[in-house]
């Protein structure tokens, strides 16, 4: 939408220019030009800036920036095409391909159909014998080159802008997420959580949070060695992410520490939530270690806290399941 809001502002200053300068080159239709390039298309331009700021506005925007390069286009043929003067406006025809492909903001497949109709309407009238051969018929030659780099480099634009958004999509999930488990890392958990306190307090929805330790982590590390350790965390996101609602987020605060946020979940059913992990956890056979426990602490967003203070809450409650013997559920 920026490119597209530039360059339609940038055409129409070019246009309003051009239908002042062609009234000293052009021999007649003065009147015709002045509205066709100093009104109707700079006013066209014009609602596709305004246009753009409109979301529900977007198809129709679209619609008329496909459709206004081939009015223009049968513009110039009309105006021109029967003059001698012919040749001074074809110019305006290899600027009107180009514009299409490069720098109009059309998607590849629909600058290609505008760009073939305004190219079908060109030679249709030149086909067609209203020109001499010579310099004119010379033109085409040059139009046929702007239609064809034209393509080229459309598609190498499109596919250069795909090639990025995959590179920054990418960036942006690698930097959102935990190397190790794929989970989502702290910083990322954090933004959710945030996210989820907003919605809370805009609609007063519940929602909760499980706070996990491993029991006895320390234990594998030294045991069989932190290949092992990797191997167990591992296994053990997978478990979580595989056994809560699609909706639910979970995240790898750190260590052998997991954070899951819970959307429009009261404490009671967070509980439960937790309860059933635990339940699978221990039921899990793990590579090399065979068997892991783990204890967890629940608590529910009380309404304008911080993410620090309901941390502190849900750690309490976790610190309250390893008091009492671990592998245990705790809600405070």
């Amino acid at each position: 939408m920026p490119q597209i809001r530039l360059i339609a502002l940038l055409t129409m200053v070019l246009y309003v220019l051009y239908a002042w300068m062609e009234q000293d080159v052009a021999e007649s239709m003065h009147g015709a030009r002045m509205t066709v390039h100093g009104l109707m298309i700079p006013a066209a331009l014009l609602l596709v800036l305004l246009m753009s700021f409109f979301d529900r506005l977007r198809q129709p925007m679209v619609f008329l920036l496909a459709t206004a390069p081939v009015a223009s286009t049968a513009a110039n043929l009309w105006l021109n095409s029967h003059h001698q003067d012919f040749v001074y406006f074809l110019p305006e025809l290899y600027f009107i391909i180009i514009w299409t492909f490069t720098i109009s903001g059309l998607k590849l497949r629909l600058a290609i159909l505008t760009a073939s109709g305004s190219t079908l309407l060109i030679l249709v009238v030149t086909l067609a014998g209203t020109i001499a051969p010579g310099i004119e018929r010379l033109h085409l030659i040059w139009l046929m080159a702007a239609f064809s780099f034209g393509i080229v480099n459309a598609y190498i634009l499109e596919r250069a802008h795909k090639v990025m958004f995959i590179n920054h999509k990418e960036l942006a999930l690698s930097a959102s997420t935990d190397g190790l488990t794929g989970l989502w890392n702290r910083s990322r958990i954090e933004q959710l959580f945030n996210e989820e306190c907003l919605r809370a307090n805009r609609y007063g929805t519940p929602f909760s949070v499980i706070l996990i330790d491993i029991d006895h982590f320390k234990q594998v590390n030294d045991t069989f060695g932190h290949t092992v350790g990797d191997t167990v965390l591992r296994q053990f996101a997978a478990l979580l992410r595989n056994n809560v609602r699609q909706v639910d987020q979970v995240g790898r605060l750190g260590g052998e520490e997991f954070l899951i946020v819970l959307p429009e979940t009261g404490q009671k059913q967070a509980h439960e939530a937790a309860e059933i992990l635990r339940q699978r956890i221990n039921r899990h056979e793990f590579d090399t270690v065979q068997s892991k426990t783990a204890s967890f602490g629940v608590t529910q967003y009380r309404g304008d806290e911080t993410l620090q203070r309901m941390l502190d809450r849900v750690d309490q409650a976790l610190y309250a399941a390893k008091n009492k013997g671990r592998d245990r559920v705790e809600v405070l």
